[in-house]
């Protein structure tokens, strides 16, 4: 999980959170849900990168969560 989200980091420029409280795959959609935070009331998300999308709360505009869309897009060509 460290690997992916320092990968997600590195895409974004965004600093997350190193707590993770929830990991959830979801095969049919090949999407990868992790929830850093959770929202005090209401959270929004926005797409910050194709195949991520980025969640932050409401109020506090603190990061809460990601989903990633297809985890091959985060590999490096030669890897």
């Amino acid at each position: 999980m460290d690997k992916i989200l320092s990968e997600v980091e590195k895409l974004t420029g965004l600093k997350l959170p190193k707590e993770v409280i929830e990991v959830r795959l979801e095969p049919k959609l090949k999407m990868l849900c992790v929830r850093l935070k959770r929202p005090t009331k209401a959270e929004f998300g926005a797409p910050v990168k194709p195949g991520i999308h980025l969640f932050t709360d409401k109020d506090t505009e603190e990061i809460t969560a990601i989903e990633i869309i297809n985890l091959e897009r985060l590999k490096k060509p030669n890897r």
